[in-house]
């Protein structure tokens, strides 16, 4: 992928406050407000990851990776704007250092949905002054990992965020205005850019790049003309307004009903090495023409294979439609997330059967796809559906926190040394449904 880097990264993820919690963010706020309290769930300790990183991290060699993807908590680095906290920085120093020493190359993700309570305070995305000040914050965290870390990841589904925090009031700042979404989707993307740059004056060869969830959308009515239009249009929002901006530097996105923005970032290109893709599932789109609700979305299960624990149907072909539009880029592809939340392992096998079977006809056929991590390593805390959704290729006994590990590890393990080369010539699997 880059100088330094195994030609293909394979690897399992995990965000710092879904394993780890944090006392003082927007999330512990938000689950501590009454009325938005997370299906009576508090993150707390998360995992427990905080205190068994060192063991956690001894369990990624027995997946045959080569890459973690993992993110940094600033409320943790930054507790105070502009003041950061040695010991914390230091934890990170060591854990980038015992990653590579296990010869695993470590992703960092600066911001995976959580902020310091203190940003919303200062204005939040919204505010100008969050551009500067997430730079100040890369530059602490890339003065303190590099040359270590080569792979970054500015931020995590900024649309997710967007979409929940800014448009549907739904998780932290919990607003509901297209204007003040459209002035953070700007920041957001003027930080990344300032963050590149951060990072490249300290390591030189790093490759840097946005997560981007990405879904497929379809129509609920296959023959209905304003389903189909309405299809195209959250395909838009959703997917490619981003894509084209990271293509050309223009973001045009627009909400139906809502309003519409323009801003032009001509360094946003450049600030890009690849496209990270996060991708599960599939939503279906129908037109209802109401003020205030011109359609309607839904997750369904056409094929009678049964949703998700998290609600979401499987399936494999999304990701054969996502990975192409996120080629039309110009740029190399990294999975950055995929997975399945479950508690039936055997479907979990059967997801990585598909969708990796899927990943090797796009490579095979060219799509630059540089690397593959799993969501998850560990069963974590699944926002607002708190501890009851199981992504994790280890199961977590959240009265103990000990770990336990599936039998979907093992195929997943069996898949890496495939695709990194360091298996029998041949397919070790098969998609039987896709």
């Amino acid at each position: 992928m880059g100088m330094g880097l195994p030609s293909f990264l394979w690897g399992v993820a995990t965000s710092a406050y879904q394993v780890e919690g944090a006392p003082d963010n927007d999330w512990t706020e938000w689950e501590g407000l009454e009325r938005l309290k997370v299906r009576g769930t508090r993150c707390g300790r998360g995992s427990g990851h905080l205190e068994r990183w060192r063991s956690d991290f001894g369990l990624l060699p027995t997946l045959g990776v080569n890459a973690y993807r993992y993110s940094l908590e600033r409320s943790r680095l930054e507790p105070k704007p502009g003041e950061f906290c040695e010991d914390a920085l230091a934890v990170e120093r060591e854990r980038a250092a015992t990653l590579l020493r296990l010869g695993i190359e470590p992703c960092v993700t600066l911001n995976h949905y959580t902020h310091p309570r203190w940003f919303w305070e200062r204005g939040g995305w919204e505010d100008p002054g969050c551009i500067e000040g997430f730079r100040r914050f890369t530059e602490a965290a890339a003065d303190a990992l590099g040359p270590r870390v080569k792979l970054w990841v500015t931020l995590n589904e900024p649309v997710v965020l967007l979409l929940g925090g800014y448009l549907g009031g739904e998780i932290p700042p919990g607003k509901r205005g297209f204007r003040a979404a459209a002035r953070a989707f700007e920041h957001m993307l003027r930080a990344h850019v300032e963050a590149a740059a951060a990072i490249r004056e300290r390591v030189p060869d790093a490759q840097i790049g946005i997560a981007h969830n990405m879904l497929e959308f379809a129509p609920e009515r296959a023959g209905h003309i304003l389903d189909r239009r309405l299809a195209r249009v959250a395909d838009r929002l959703y997917n490619t307004a981003l894509l084209e901006a990271i293509a050309t530097g223009d973001l045009a996105w627009s909400f139906p009903g809502e309003g519409r923005m323009r801003a032009r970032i001509p360094e946003l290109p450049a600030a890009n090495d690849y496209v990270g893709v996060n991708y599960y599932s599939r939503v279906h789109i129908r037109f209802r023409g109401r003020r205030g609700a011109i359609g309607e979305y839904a997750y369904r299960d056409p094929n009678g294979r049964g949703l998700t624990d998290t609600g979401w149907e499987v399936h494999a072909h999304g990701f054969d439609v996502v990975l192409r539009k996120a080629a039309l880029v110009g740029k190399p592809v990294l999975v950055t997330e995929n997975g399945i939340a479950t508690g039936d392992d055997r479907r979990r096998c059967d997801f990585l059967r598909e969708h990796l079977a899927v990943l090797a006809h796009r490579r095979a056929a060219g799509t630059p796809i540089t690397g593959y991590f799993y969501w998850s390593l560990l069963d974590n805390f699944e926002w607002l559906e708190g501890f009851r959704p199981r992504f994790g290729l280890f199961e977590v006994d959240y009265s103990t926190f000990a770990r336990r590990r599936r039998p979907s590890a093992d195929v997943f393990a069996a898949m890496g040394r495939w695709f990194t080369g360091e298996g029998a010539a041949g397919e070790p699997f098969a998609a039987s449904r896709t």
